[in-house]
């Protein structure tokens, strides 16, 4: 089976699973991102994004190479280290490390069978909530433990419903200069379907539990810039301006695109990284940002990540 079709294989089965199992989810802000990056071996990947390799795979995991291990969401801890939310075989269990480099998996689960595509941030009273794709849209849950256990809150984020959608993907969140949040997230592929377009919409909230979804198509058919776009992940640049990281099914690469107003994307660009889905970022103490990065291959499932330097990226939403 080739990498593509793996990989659409992983985004056929979450959808599958999340529209035959009830249930509810959670998600939320990720910690500060102040860790000590641990020494790794660099490779260029583009002009500004430097390859790490893998953190960690489905086979750390004692999962089976046709078991699902993919769509994580990873945020700092209190105490600095960094728990990363996979979905891992059946639901989300997660991986703990000291680094952001070096992961270690956690027993028992974090969430239940059904959910998927997490993204977890640091709520303002420093709890974690962490939102996931459930079979009506998004749903959500909250941990008072760091990320060990989450309670599952009552009702729906995000309806696809209202999206115009039949499924939604973990929404990328970032805080606003008005106090309130804006969430970028896609429509889910479903079992099926092949390559079809996707693309990202938004949605605004002043509580990160109601959110009304704006009109028009942030990127994707409809928008100014129409190729496909799949979950997406978004920070708030030192500038006000809003990137945002996608995946294209086309050409199997990751994309950004930036944003003076957050809702107009006219230009993107490659990160030149590819075979890579589920793309998370997170802020480093020197100044660099970190992302991570999903893929299903022949031999499971597998979390990689790359480097940037940059003095423009910084997190909208404390993480």
């Amino acid at each position: 089976m080739s990498l593509h079709r793996a990989a659409l294989l992983h985004r056929c089965l979450l959808a599958l699973t999340v529209v035959s199992v009830a249930c509810g989810g959670a998600a939320g802000p990720t910690s500060p991102d102040t860790p000590t990056p641990a020494a790794t071996t660099s490779t260029p990947v583009a002009a500004s994004w430097m390859s790490e390799g893998i953190r960690i795979s489905g086979t750390d995991a004692g999962l089976s190479a046709s078991a699902v291990f993919a769509d994580s969401s990873t945020i700092r801890l209190t105490d600095g280290r960094w728990r990363m939310f996979v979905f891992a075989g059946t639901a989300y269990r997660s991986a703990i490390s000291s680094d952001g480099l070096s992961f270690a998996i956690e027993p028992g689960f974090r969430l239940p069978e059904g959910s998927g595509q997490s993204r977890a941030i640091r709520l303002p009273d420093g709890r974690i909530r962490i939102y996931f794709s459930t079979s009506s849209g998004v749903g959500s849950a909250v941990s008072t433990d760091d990320g060990t256990t989450f309670t599952i809150e009552s009702g729906t984020r995000i309806s696809a419903s209202s999206a115009g959608m039949s499924q939604v993907t973990g929404p990328g969140i970032i805080r606003l200069s008005d106090g309130r949040y804006r969430a970028y997230f896609s429509d889910l592929p479903i079992p099926g379907e092949g390559v079809q377009p996707h693309l990202v919409k938004s949605a605004v909230s002043s509580d990160l539990l109601t959110w009304t979804v704006e009109a028009g198509v942030r990127v994707g058919p409809g928008s100014t810039l129409t190729g496909n776009a799949e979950h997406p992940c978004a920070i708030l640049n030192s500038d006000g301006s809003t990137t945002i990281f996608y995946f294209r099914n086309t050409d199997f690469v990751l994309y950004s695109s930036t944003s003076a107003d957050g809702l107009t994307f006219a230009t993107e660009t490659s990160t030149g990284i590819s075979q890579a889905n589920d793309p998370d970022i997170v802020t480093l103490p020197d100044g660099t940002v970190r992302l991570y990065y999903n893929w299903i291959g022949g031999s499971g499932g597998y979390v990689s990540s790359a480097t940037r330097a940059t003095a423009n990226l910084t997190f909208g939403l404390i993480r």
